[in-house]
């Protein structure tokens, strides 16, 4: 007899970006498995980037169960740009208290109770044994407490980033009560929960402490993808970039290198695809390197894979804050699909670090390490220049969703027996 499983996930198809490529894939490794698996997921949802082609990778098993939502956020930024002038700085900041301390957990808070409902009859109806709710956003985990609490379901809160440590909360005006509230709810949601899964494994051993049946199920990738060769020395970044990922040191060595390497700057290509606040775009406004830098926007998976297979380099970023060290961003590993070696900025006790390093698959560092920075660049752009390739990755190839996808099916079958 087969497991029915239920999921939780407010990103789905058509959501582009590397979150929803977790459960997108899950979903159909634990479907080819032989379990049933059913999505709930939002409709007409307020995705930052689309990726239309995505539906056509999921399994047509897999069952989707749509539920509309208001996001109240979706309204706010609609405003913003047609009436409101985005410099008001009071306004925002308004704008922000509101966000941070009078929706709890997160803005869509209005869908609560309405998916705790239908996926508590569903779950009744159909004889469901695990439910599964991804996080952020936290408001899934609260309709997991919900469910738990109205069935016997077994439940497996997925945490892709931690709750209370969330660094997006560490940029928010959040008041002592609310911060006391988020905490609340992430112990209540660890406690209840029949097994916690995160992808990192210092928020695993942090979590263990709350409840000892908690795991890391790391992010990953589908297949290698073929790389091609470069007319010039590119350095590619793919995703969402926050002004607290800003790599400024990243722009300021490039502009040395330029100025006394001429054939550097000749050979020089960066691209950064994706969706980049303002203040990063205009950071390079009339600077040397301004030319040879583009931000594009998001591209669907099919046609990234093309744009990204051109690549010399790969560059990703954290966060630039010293408290935050068990983030390892979901594109890591879709950069080990691309066979390329990838020059990160994370604090160097991080897990990010931790993996990178294992695997070999490039160098990490710190947002002030100017030097070493400056040598490796130029030591990669030596190599691209008399052909060598010495990228020698170790067991990328663990990160495989055929492989991660064995430890999760063992997660849910302990689980649920």
């Amino acid at each position: 007899m087969s497991n029915k499983i239920l999921i939780i996930s407010y990103y789905w198809p058509p959501s582009g970006g590397s979150g929803v490529q977790r459960w997108v894939n899950f979903s159909n490794k634990l479907s080819l498995s032989g379990c049933e698996v059913t999505v709930i997921t939002a409709q007409n949802p307020n995705y930052p980037v689309l990726d239309n082609k995505l539906d056509s990778i999921i399994n047509k098993s897999v069952k989707v169960i749509k539920i509309p939502i208001f996001d109240p956020t979706a309204l706010i930024k609609r405003k913003n740009s047609d009436n409101i002038s985005v410099n008001n700085k009071i306004f925002s900041k308004i704008l922000l208290w509101i966000r941070a301390n009078l929706f709890f957990p997160d803005s869509r808070m209005f869908w609560i109770k309405k998916v705790s409902k239908q996926a508590t009859d569903y779950i009744k109806k159909n004889n469901v044994k695990c439910l599964i709710t991804s996080a952020p956003p936290f408001s899934t985990h609260i309709i997991g407490q919900n469910v738990k609490n109205n069935t016997n379901v077994r439940w497996i809160s997925d945490f892709r980033d931690p709750w209370s440590d969330f660094f997006q909360f560490k940029l928010l005006p959040l008041k002592s009560f609310m911060k006391k509230k988020h905490f609340k709810a992430e112990l209540n949601t660890l406690k209840l929960s029949d097994a916690v899964i995160t992808t990192s494994p210092s928020l695993t051993k942090k979590y263990s402490l709350i409840n000892e049946n908690s795991f890391t199920v790391f992010n990953g990738f589908n297949s290698f993808v073929k790389t091609k060769s470069s007319k010039k020395f590119t350095l590619m970044y793919s995703g969402i970039m926050k002004t607290i990922q800003n790599p400024k040191f990243f722009w300021l060595v490039l502009i040395d290198i330029c100025k006394t390497n001429k054939s550097f700057f000749n050979d020089l290509c960066v691209r950064f695809i994706g969706d980049f606040d303002n203040e990063i775009i205009n950071h390079l406004k009339d600077s040397s390197i301004e030319s040879k830098v583009t931000f594009e926007k998001y591209l669907e998976k099919e046609n990234l894979d093309k744009e990204m297979s051109a690549a010399n380099v790969l560059i990703l970023c954290t966060v630039n804050l010293n408290t935050v060290k068990n983030i390892i961003p979901g594109k890591l590993y879709y950069y080990f699909s691309l066979n390329r070696p990838i020059i990160a900025f994370s604090n160097l006790d991080s897990d990010l670090n931790e993996i990178i390093t294992k695997t070999n698959s490039g160098k990490v560092f710190d947002y002030l390490n100017e030097i070493d920075l400056k040598n490796h660049i130029l030591e990669l752009y030596s190599e691209y220049k008399s052909g060598k390739n010495n990228y020698n990755p170790k067991n990328t190839g663990n990160y495989t969703y055929d492989t991660l996808s064995k430890k999760l099916n063992e997660i849910i079958n302990k689980t649920i027996d």
